[in-house]
């Protein structure tokens, strides 16, 4: 009897760990749904995993060099001869494809140096539309340094329209908030963290 008893008891302990294990598992999968779910804005773009961040950020640098590059130089034809498709169907009064009219006057030629940082008022997030086209909200910042060592620049908030050529990803189309759009952005999603 007591045998039978400790084989009893045992059997009770490996059950009750086990049913703890799929306890856990499945807390951490709802966790993880809820974490997915919070970091989606209204628009349906959410923060990419690690894997993807690495993958998507390589382009966003690169057009804000080119953008920034464009403006220290006074010449769009810079972004133009990297981005093509940017030189047509611009609309300034909605962003698309305005960064002509960056900082007033791009070709001032005032502008002597220049930093941005892409992620300073939050993680890049992506939109996926199709294995080959994706979205990404970049909220980040943009600092020009003038010739008489002021600055000018500040917050942007802009979709880059990305489509995969060639094994490569390369902005075909910007949307950069106007200022109704960023404050109509902030009432629905907040500030991003």
């Amino acid at each position: 009897m007591k045998k039978s008893f400790l084989i009893i008891i045992l059997i009770l302990v490996v059950t009750m760990a086990l049913l703890g294990c799929n306890t856990q598992q499945h807390n951490q999968l709802n966790e993880k749904q809820v974490q997915q779910k919070s970091e989606t804005d209204t628009e349906g773009f959410i923060e990419p995993e690690p894997s993807e961040w690495v993958k998507y950020i390589k382009p966003v640098r690169e057009y804000l060099h080119y953008r920034t590059q464009s403006v220290v130089n006074g010449d769009i034809t810079m972004l133009w001869k990297r981005y093509p498709q940017l030189e047509g169907n611009v609309d300034r009064n909605k962003g698309i494809n305005s960064e002509q009219y960056e900082d007033g006057n791009i070709l001032s030629g005032s502008f002597i140096d220049a930093n941005f940082s892409e992620e300073s008022h939050g993680r890049i997030k992506v939109k996926t539309m199709n294995e080959h086209e994706v979205i990404i909200l970049v909220h980040g910042g943009i600092v020009y340094l003038k010739d008489d060592f002021d600055e000018s620049g500040g917050e942007f908030l802009i979709k880059l329209f990305l489509e995969k050529k060639d094994n490569q990803w390369n902005v075909v189309k910007t949307d950069e908030y106007t200022l109704p759009e960023y404050k109509e952005w902030i009432k629905n999603n907040g500030s991003m963290p």
